[in-house]
């Protein structure tokens, strides 16, 4: 009897499957694999983050960057022009090129070296662009203080000699009534120079300061500077103020000797102060 006690044990035990252990593998193994192929690394993370971030960027400027140029609303249509009656806006424009021009491609420097070269009574010229077309040119305007008549074609010079066909002119400015410029090649030398020079304004501003009051400052390419005298007859200087002070010392003492014998010149000249010479009326 015992014997067959100690056989249904071994039956019994023979017929039952471990549970425990191998659920616990199963659990462990799960959990392990997860560990080692599912993790993510902090750095590849931040990596990830960098190139969504990065993505989303460019996507913004880009689609701003379209905006910025297809939009009506950024691009300029008529810029604002002050300082200067003389401009036509509408030919400002024209050649600057800046109408339906996106904001963004507009050139402040660029513009501003057109404008002086199109227009040189401008002094200098300055350009604000502001959001979202506007565009503003302030131009500082040069002030003419010699007005040259060249035959009834005038131009006029301001105090650093740039020659100018529009004009804003300044009190008391100097009239020039003549045939020619300094510097001209011919006695029909008709082609203006853009500019004259520091020696060339010294020449007149000297020479109209020593000039009688009343008289009109005269230059011919013959004679150069000179004015009618209350003698009537016309003195001349020259093409500059070279020796001025014993020039006008030797007008003085020429003026004497005509009237002492009863002279009546034509012209005299002291362009030479080694040769002066005078001429008689036809």
């Amino acid at each position: 009897m015992l014997q067959n006690n100690r056989n249904r044990i071994r039956e019994r035990n023979s017929g039952q499957k471990p549970q425990s252990a191998p659920l616990t593998m199963q659990t462990r193994k799960s959990t392990w694999s997860a560990a080692a192929n599912d993790a993510i690394h902090p750095s590849q993370r931040r990596r990830l983050n960098v190139r969504v971030i990065s993505g989303i960027v460019t996507l913004v400027l880009s689609l701003m960057a379209a905006g910025f140029t297809f939009l009506p609303l950024f691009r300029v249509d008529t810029p604002s022009v002050t300082g200067s009656e003389q401009v036509n806006i509408q030919e400002v424009t024209y050649y600057t090129g800046i109408r339906s021009l996106p904001l963004y491609m507009v050139d402040p420097q660029s513009l501003r070296e057109i404008l002086l070269k199109r227009y040189p009574e401008a002094r200098d010229v300055k350009i604000m662009v502001e959001l979202p077309n506007k565009v503003d040119i302030r131009l500082e305007q040069r002030i003419a203080i010699v007005e040259w008549d060249f035959g009834g074609n005038k131009f006029w010079l301001d105090e650093e000699g740039t020659v100018m066909k529009d004009m804003t002119t300044a009190e008391n400015m100097i009239y020039v009534l003549a045939n020619s410029f300094p510097g001209a090649k011919n006695r029909n030398d008709r082609k203006l120079p853009t500019h004259f020079s520091k020696k060339m304004m010294k020449s007149i501003l000297e020479i109209n300061k020593v000039k009688p009051a009343g008289k009109t400052l005269y230059f011919t390419f013959d004679n150069g500077y000179g004015w009618m005298t209350d003698q009537e007859y016309t003195l001349w200087f020259g093409v500059d103020d070279t020796d001025l002070t014993e020039k006008l010392a030797m007008a003085d003492s020429m003026n004497k000797y005509f009237k002492d014998n009863e002279i009546l010149p034509e012209m005299l000249s002291l362009e030479f102060t080694r040769a002066p010479y005078y001429r008689y009326a036809e």
